[in-house]
């Protein structure tokens, strides 16, 4: 979509989005811990052909009053170590009014995890939003980018917006008011961005990553139960079902985020440095080879343990599912699921 196909819309655009508001924000969005509209699974990005600034948000729901310590997104094909910018803006209006939005805080960093489409997480200052608020990316690109990455199954209009300046450097987010917004609706897509804003106990429990089918072509499937919290003796098991039986294998974490490297003929979706738990074993039929095996621990017993005097509350924790697989030759005998990402509740 280049600039030229987006300005044609000028006449007609203002018009449109108005009416898209008013309709759009009674849908609800928050949870417990993460604000979003998407529903986790990406589609596509869009591109923009200039080498101008491009900024996109999402209007988001409190639900009340939350403070924020990071936001997530999926950042298109916009190289790795790119300059962005991350904002979160209050809604003054409260009717999700894209020219409403007055600046809380802006971060300056850079892009990680280019082209894998994989919501990565970027930590703001607290940031305390009541309400409807906004979050978001701007960036200057170089005329080639497709950066601001979809949701095509959510359709919510008048919650994601987006808007260009006219040159590079030249954006200022310090109120959305000086710009023409833009829903993707009225350019001819649905969908949401994949925009996330995670309150003061870190994320929700969400699967990352790609698991690796293990030698009988068996993919492992992780699943959790329970609430994550740094103060509770037990009570939040993460598990892989569908591994092979009687293996032993770990659960291994990181606290530095989140990626997706060629590893073992599979992928490592945590960051170093990691850590290791204690060896298990998989169980499942005492007899052969197939796929009855489980992996599972129960992190809030592990915290309670004492091993890790880092896991406390407000962290967040990326995790996966390491085992053997003989059937493999070395050095790719192992199974890797895929991995859990979440924040620790008090």
């Amino acid at each position: 979509m280049t600039p030229n196909m987006l300005r044609s819309f000028v006449s007609r655009v203002s018009f449109v989005a108005s009416a898209l508001v008013a309709i759009s924000l009674c849908t609800p969005n928050a949870d417990a811990q993460t604000i979003k509209l998407d529903d986790g699974t990406p589609g596509f990005a869009l591109s923009y052909a200039f080498p101008e600034d491009y900024c996109w948000f999402n209007v988001l729901n409190a639900g009340g009053t939350q403070t924020i310590t990071s936001v997530e997104a999926i950042i298109g094909d916009v190289p790795d170590g790119w300059p962005i910018h991350i904002c979160i803006w209050r809604d003054l209006g409260q009717m999700g009014d894209p020219g409403q939005g007055l600046l809380l805080t802006k971060v300056d960093t850079v892009v990680k995890n280019s082209g894998k489409q994989l919501l990565t997480q970027y930590a703001v200052p607290p940031t305390t939003v009541t309400g409807l608020f906004f979050v978001g990316v701007y960036l200057t690109t170089d005329g080639t980018f497709s950066m601001s990455t979809m949701d095509p199954h959510t359709n919510l209009p008048g919650r994601s917006w987006f808007t260009w300046a006219y040159g590079p450097g030249t954006f200022d987010p310090s109120f959305t008011g000086t710009w023409s917004w833009w829903a993707p609706q009225t350019v001819g897509f649905k969908g949401v961005w994949m925009l996330r804003a995670n309150g003061s106990n870190g994320p929700t429990p969400d699967v990352r990553c790609v698991a690796k089918a293990n030698s009988l072509g068996c993919t492992p499937v992780l699943t959790w139960t329970g609430t994550p919290s740094a103060s509770a003796p037990n009570g939040f098991t993460v598990g892989a079902a569908n591994v092979l039986n009687k293996k032993t294998g770990l659960f291994l974490y990181s606290l530095t985020g989140l990626q997706q490297t060629p590893f073992a003929g599979g992928y490592l979706c945590v960051r170093p440095p990691f850590k290791r738990t204690t060896l298990v074993n998989s169980g499942g039929s005492p007899t052969g080879v197939d796929c009855t095996g489980n992996l599972s621990i129960d992190f809030n017993a592990y915290i309670a343990s004492g091993a890790d005097p880092a896991l406390v509350a407000g962290v967040t924790v990326d995790g996966q599912f390491w085992s053997r697989d003989s059937g493999f030759t070395p050095p790719n005998n192992v199974g890797l699921s895929q991995a859990v990402h979440f924040g620790l509740t008090p």
